[in-house]
């Protein structure tokens, strides 16, 4: 068995083991049993990423491409857009000035979205999500496009033809959407933008869009809430409440990790729906403040590489399909971000010094999006340990399995299908287990 272990600055030692002979696992894998289906891992191509991008010579772009779709790097074969501006850009954009959106063009993208995202789709394909955080400004009840409002009544129909319009667009120059949400976090008012629906008028704005859609040429499917996870429950019951089939028009739901740990929602919401996806869209290290003296907010912690392997585990655990992170790469200080609201990339690039800078949290990300494959299955894993532990079973018929110990160095006895070796796990490590 092939292992490799990330602990402090010493990321992705690897070693191999032996079998033994040992009746008492502490660790028991078991691929006959299976659980939910892998789409995959990635990350979003926000304006801030590309923008960043941009400022590289060929060789850096080739460099961040390699690092973050090659086999070789993090292997990524999922990607979020937003329709539009988010906070994680140079500015407020749309793509149409007037109610009409007569003038719709995708000449922003074009500029400056698609040097990054058309280097990374001739490398390899992909599967993209993609989510507005506010319809345009014309739209809103309050003329603004940040601060949350809603949308304007007497515009749905309007706005969903906007939105058809930007993915049969995108579709024509074959950039491969397959999923959409109807909004960025539909519970939030932030000061960026935003807007705030109900769960009946969010089901409105996707029957708006689904009506529409038969005058567009485009293929979509579409993804519910885009929130934290924390009231996934309290919101699928207010879709069933708004309309009792509302199961039926979408593939899953989308949700944030911003809440803590509220993992076992997921489980809840599986349990009464194990057909429709569920799917990590969005989830960074907040930096509150660029204080140095305050470890908490720093950039390039082990701690925050953790909190990624945290929520990768528990969520695995609790029925997540994939696992999209948030901006792909950002500059030095965790930007840029139009109002300030700066956070910590894998990767991250000193426009200063001109050097890419990679975070501990990149090679714990390593650890799974490297070896568990899309359309791997999930499996069963007896866990006496204190270690959060997950495994998968790979379309080739590897089995990984993933070990986050934040605690002191143990040995443990793994058992895979029989097989039994004995495990040196590192205090304040991750360890992945290829056998």
């Amino acid at each position: 068995m092939k292992i490799w272990t990330s602990r402090f600055n010493n990321y992705f030692q690897s070693s191999t083991i032996e079998c033994v002979k040992d009746s008492n696992p502490t660790i028991v894998i078991n691929s006959q049993i299976t659980y939910q289906k892998h789409l995959g891992f990635g990350g979003a191509f926000t304006d801030a990423a590309c923008h960043i991008f941009l400022q590289m010579n060929d060789a850096q772009q080739s460099e961040v491409i390699n690092l973050l779709f090659k086999e070789e790097g993090l292997n990524y074969n999922l990607g979020r857009l937003t329709i539009g501006s988010c906070d994680f850009s140079t500015k407020d954009y749309d793509y149409a000035t007037n109610f009409s959106s007569d003038d719709f063009s995708l000449d922003y993208e074009k500029k400056y979205i698609d040097p990054f995202l058309l280097k990374a789709l001739n490398l390899k394909k992909l599967t993209l999500i993609c989510a507005p955080w506010s319809p345009p400004k014309f739209y809103k009840t309050t003329g603004d496009k940040n601060h949350g409002g809603q949308l304007l009544k007497d515009h749905y129909a309007d706005y969903a033809r906007y939105l058809c319009r930007y993915i049969e667009e995108q579709q024509k120059r074959h950039i491969p959407l397959k999923y959409m949400t109807m909004q960025n976090e539909p519970e939030a008012t932030q000061p960026w933008e935003s807007c705030v629906y109900s769960a009946q008028e969010e089901l409105e704005l996707l029957k708006a869009v689904q009506n529409e859609s038969k005058n567009h040429q485009m293929d979509i499917e579409y993804l519910l809430w885009d929130h934290n996870r924390d009231v996934l429950p309290r919101r699928v019951n207010e879709y069933l409440q708004a309309d009792k089939n509302f199961i039926s028009s979408i593939a899953g739901f989308a949700y944030h990790w911003y809440d803590g740990d509220k993992w076992d929602n997921l489980s809840i919401v599986h349990h009464d729906y194990p057909d429709k996806l569920l799917l990590f869209t969005e989830g960074c290290i907040e930096l509150l403040s660029l204080d140095p003296s305050n470890p908490k907010n720093a950039i390039g912690t082990i701690n925050n590489a953790f909190r990624y392997a945290k929520n990768y585990i528990n969520d695995s655990l609790n029925f997540a399909n994939g696992f999209i992170d948030w901006n792909l790469l950002l500059d030095e200080h965790g930007g840029p971000n139009h109002v300030g609201n700066f956070c910590e990339a894998l990767i991250q690039y000193d426009l200063t010094n001109k050097n890419i800078i990679i975070n501990p949290s990149y090679y714990v990300v390593k650890h799974f999006a490297h070896f568990i494959k899309p359309n791997a299955y999930r499996i069963d894993v007896k866990n006496d340990t204190s270690c959060l532990i997950t495994s998968y079973l790979n379309p080739d018929q590897s089995i990984v399995v993933v070990i986050l110990n934040e605690g002191k160095e143990c040995n443990q006895v793994i058992q895979i299908n029989g097989k039994t070796f004995n495990l040196h796990i590192p205090a304040l490590s991750v360890t992945t287990c290829i056998l």
